[in-house]
């Protein structure tokens, strides 16, 4: 009786012994996902406010993404991790839709965990929806800059140009009073020698006071 208690011992040890070799242990510790908000397949008469998914241990978050019908990505809040829950805010304003909600977690263990869940609502979610990636909200627009540095650009053109005429306006002549002195009148011509009357003919007296006998009217 006890080498058959022996025998079935050993045997049990064995088993055992194979299975473990055989990788066949208990359950894994991979992280399981027990509930959602809004769960799977829900409808629901108004958009939620916030997304928040549970799982059976704690986890650490590498991707939540949410996507519309249409393929337009939802601009999820950024996930916050508390225990075993990993919660992100739901943007305001969302149309009504069926809706996608993938996630992708790591285990404690270091294995990935994902999934996808579908939920639906008629009313768009309240708030007001978040500017687009890309936009320039909160930084300084390219326009702005733009505008800035021609402004600059014409400030600094009229400033040389007045400076040029007042160094034209300082260069001129000024009389003792400091003031600029007024220009001098033209010199008149010279009359030129053909512009000269030719010279009248005079007549020539005699010692008595006479003209020449007989000879001719001399001229000078």
């Amino acid at each position: 009786m006890s080498r058959l208690i022996r025998i079935f011992a050993l045997t049990i040890s064995a088993t055992v012994g194979l299975l473990l070799c055989a990788g066949i242990a208990p359950a894994s510790a991979h992280a399981r996902l027990i509930s959602s908000s809004p769960s799977n397949g829900q409808s629901l008469p108004q958009g939620p406010t916030q997304v928040v998914l549970t799982f059976d241990q704690p986890v650490t978050v590498q991707t939540l993404r949410a996507t519309s019908d249409d393929g337009t990505e939802v601009q999820l809040g950024t996930p916050v991790v508390s225990g075993n829950t990993v919660t992100a805010s739901w943007p305001g304003g969302q149309k009504g839709a069926l809706y996608r909600l993938g996630y992708l977690m790591n285990s404690q263990d270091g294995h990935s965990v994902e999934g996808l869940m579908l939920f639906t609502y008629a009313t768009a979610s309240p708030g007001t929806p978040p500017p687009p990636p890309g936009s320039d909200s909160g930084s300084t627009p390219w326009a702005m800059i733009g505008l800035g540095a021609l402004a600059l650009l014409a400030a600094g053109v009229g400033v040389a140009a007045w400076l040029r005429s007042r160094a034209a306006g300082s260069s001129a002549p000024t009389t003792g009073g400091g003031r600029h002195a007024a220009p001098a009148a033209p010199t008149p011509a010279a009359p030129s020698v053909s512009d000269a009357s030719p010279p009248s003919e005079v007549p020539v007296y005699t010692p008595d006071n006479g003209p020449a006998d007989g000879g001719p009217t001399s001229t000078l």
